[in-house]
């Protein structure tokens, strides 16, 4: 089973080990009684097994980096693009810092320096993303006995200060009034109409649009309705793109009411044959020797390309708003049925939001929400909201497109 001994060595105390492998090693210590209590805990280790996982501590913190990714990748439900986001921000902003240092060295101070140099570089939703998966790395080595503790429990994250202009209410929206929606979409493509209808009238997400298939989209019921199932990602790099058969939590396979202007727009979209596999949403064409309407795979690159010039084109008709890009839509969605006084629950039933582990998004307990369902009546209160805003916002974009024509400005 290997010993472990102590003796006096000058004015301080060595404790030594040799294991049944031949390895040995020792440790000065100041008392005999912690040279004592580290002897009966080096044996108690040696008994139960431990002492070899302890030894494991002295690998690197890559070591281990790569040992939990093996593990971690490997779940065959993990997402593209969350492998090819947690890859990124691990390669640039985990490693660095961390990489060749045993992993039993590692201790909150060093995870404090670290979160206050990269405070510095990322924004505070990138900053928390990379402590997640220091933490994951860090317990894994937990979990295996290469360290005792997780010091990521012991580094609080850095406090998150409020700001100013948010607190008065002078801060830019992320979120579009149905007039502004209205000014963006007369400076868009008519070809990419519909496509920011449906985004502005159901929030959905890039890859949820780009992998709606038609066997999902039901017209022809009482309160029209589309499903949310198949996902497309451009996950980029290794992780390539193509389609995934569900969303990345349970909580984004959901079904949408829909408005009338939405309707129409799908209904243009629609392939003329009714192979209920074909997609519905496709890119326009007219790009790489592509003809103009031909049905090409619509991608999240040309999406945010046709956005930005829209956004720039409209210029100072969008002072009040911070675009950061198409995701603003979804955004745009839920503020409109916030608005229009949808109970929060519901909202986030229709974004696919789900819920915390540790507690409830706004709308109630968590128990309660098994007992509280969307009726029909509330799918009508959802799709009439939405509608009245898309009137507004498609009454605008013709009078800018109008004045565009003629060489007017919309303001």
């Amino acid at each position: 089973m290997g010993s472990v001994s102590w003796r006096k060595r000058g004015n301080r105390y060595l404790v030594s080990w040799r294991l049944d492998d031949g390895s040995q090693g020792g440790k000065t210590v100041d008392t005999p009684d912690e040279a004592r209590d580290l002897t009966a805990e080096k044996r108690l280790e040696m008994r139960r097994g431990t002492w070899r996982e302890r030894r494991s501590g002295r690998h690197s913190f890559s070591h281990w980096a790569d040992d939990w990714w093996e593990v971690w990748a490997a779940d065959p439900d993990r997402s593209p693009t969350t492998l090819a986001a947690t890859e990124n921000r691990l390669r640039r902003h985990v490693r660095p810092w961390f990489g060749d240092r045993p992993i039993e060295r590692i201790g909150p101070a060093d995870i404090r320096r670290w979160q206050a140099q990269l405070a510095a570089k990322v924004g505070r939703e990138s900053l928390l993303a990379c402590r997640s998966i220091l933490h994951r790395i860090l317990q894994f080595a937990q979990d295996e006995g290469a360290i005792p503790t997780n010091p990521v429990r012991k580094a609080l994250p850095p406090k998150q200060h409020p700001d100013p202009e948010q607190l008065l209410g002078e801060a830019k929206r992320r979120a579009y009034t149905p007039e502004e929606a209205g000014r963006l979409l007369g400076r868009i493509p008519l070809s990419w109409w519909d496509h920011v209808l449906v985004f502005l009238g159901t929030g959905l997400r890039f890859g949820e649009l780009a992998g709606l298939r038609c066997r999902r989209v039901h017209l022809d019921r009482p309160v029209p309705v589309l499903q949310v199932v198949e996902v497309r990602y451009q996950a980029g790099g290794q992780f390539g793109s193509g389609f995934k058969g569900r969303p990345k939590s349970d909580a984004g396979i959901r079904e949408l009411p829909l408005a009338p202007l939405v309707v129409e727009s799908i209904r243009r979209q629609l392939p003329p044959d009714a192979d209920p596999d074909l997609l519905v949403f496709t890119g326009p064409g007219g790009g790489n020797g592509v003809p103009v309407g031909s049905r090409t795979m619509l991608s999240r690159y040309n999406l945010r390309r046709v956005y930005q010039r829209a956004v720039a084109r409209a210029g100072d008709d969008l002072l009040a708003v911070d675009p950061r890009g198409p995701h603003d839509l979804r955004h745009t969605f839920s503020t409109w049925l916030e608005d229009a006084g949808i109970p929060a629950r519901v909202i986030d039933e229709l974004m696919g939001h789900e819920r915390s582990r540790r507690g409830e998004l706004e709308g109630g307990s968590r128990i309660g929400a098994r007992y509280r369902h969307t009726t029909p009546e509330m799918a009508v209160r959802v799709a009439a909201a939405i509608q009245e805003r898309l009137v507004v916002a498609v009454q605008i974009a013709e009078a800018v497109l109008e004045l565009d024509n003629s060489g007017g400005r919309v303001f």
